[in-house]
């Protein structure tokens, strides 16, 4: 099984029995698909993708945002470009996954 692997807990999201998470898009994200959740290398449960939404990072907007990381649409943003430092936005999605744990 894979890992989705978090470095930061952010909204206590890993807590609740379902989350969001903005990544970059990837082969190993599919409908249905079953992950090892962790957190800094910590087990937090195994989910399963709900549903997965490509969207730009210019159309995050404010519920998005707060649901999955807890700050506002322009703090989300740059965290997240704090995460892909080398990523140009302006051509790369992200995937929005919704995550269920079971």
């Amino acid at each position: 099984m894979e890992q989705l692997n978090f470095s930061t807990n952010w909204n206590n999201k890993l807590d609740c029995t379902a989350f969001t998470t903005l990544r970059l898009p990837n082969e190993k994200y599919k409908l249905g698909e079953l992950f090892q959740i962790t957190l800094n290398g910590v087990e937090k449960g195994i989910g399963r993708i709900i549903s997965i939404t490509y969207i730009n990072i210019d159309n995050i907007n404010e519920y998005i945002a707060r649901l999955d990381t807890g700050y506002s649409t322009d703090d989300c943003k740059v965290i997240i470009r704090n995460i892909y430092p080398t990523v140009d936005f302006t051509q790369q999605p992200l995937a929005l996954l919704l995550i269920g744990k079971i």
